[in-house]
C-alpha cells in the first residue's frame, strides 16, 4: 500500500500571495510584500481602510487565472508520485470553491478528483504526510508532517521545514514524505 501524502495548495503547489498583495497594492496604493506578511492573519499588514476587506481578492476565483506555479514544486511533486500517492488539500473559500482543482488540472499537477480534498480541518485527513504552510495545521498533529516555510510561519521553531522545493528536490533523503 502506498504513502499517502497531502500537499496544501496556495503558497505551497500555487503562488497566490504575491497576486493577491499586487491587486491590493494597486486597490489600496500600498506597497505591502509578501516578506512583510510575518502572521497568518494578512488583514493585521493592511491599510487599515481595506482591514478585513482583503479577504474579499480571494473570494473571486478569477484570481487563480493570475497564479504562477510555485518554484519547482512541479517536479518535487513528480518526486512524491514516484513513491506515494500524492493528495492535495486546501482550505477554500466558497467563491473559489473547485477553483484550484481547476488550476491543478490545467497545470498538470492533478488528473484525478479523487486526490482533491478541499477542507477546514485538515488533521481530519488520513494521510502519512501533510505539507503545508500554516503552522495551525501541523502543530497537534502526530503526522510526519513538514511546514512549508513561509515568511508567516518563520517564527515557530518547528524543527520538520521544507525550505522550499529545490531544497526537497536536492535533499529528498532527509524527508521522510
Amino acid at each position: 500500500k502506498k504513502m499517502i501524502v497531502a500537499v496544501d495548495i496556495d503558497d505551497v503547489i500555487i503562488s497566490l500571495v504575491p497576486i493577491w498583495l499586487q491587486l491590493y497594492n494597486k486597490d489600496y496604493k500600498d506597497n505591502l510584500s509578501k516578506n512583510d506578511i510575518t502572521d497568518w492573519q494578512i488583514d493585521r499588514f493592511v491599510k487599515p481602510e481595506c482591514g478585513l476587506n482583503i479577504y474579499s481578492y480571494i473570494e473571486d476565483p478569477r484570481i487563480y487565472d493570475l497564479c504562477k506555479p510555485v518554484e519547482n514544486s512541479f517536479e518535487a511533486i513528480n518526486i512524491l508520485h514516484e513513491h506515494a500517492r500524492v493528495i492535495y488539500i486546501t482550505s477554500s473559500t466558497i467563491g473559489c470553491a473547485g477553483r484550484k482543482y481547476i488550476w491543478l488540472k490545467e497545470h498538470g499537477y492533478i488528473d484525478r478528483l479523487d486526490d482533491y480534498i478541499e477542507a477546514k480541518d485538515k488533521y481530519l485527513i488520513n494521510c502519512n504526510c501533510l505539507i503545508d504552510d500554516n503552522y495551525a495545521n501541523i502543530e497537534h498533529s502526530n503526522k510526519n508532517n513538514y511546514l512549508f516555510s513561509a515568511p508567516w510561519n518563520l517564527k515557530y521553531n518547528y524543527p520538520k521545514r521544507i525550505n522550499g522545493w529545490r531544497e526537497f528536490i536536492e535533499e529528498r533523503n532527509k524527508f521522510k514524505c
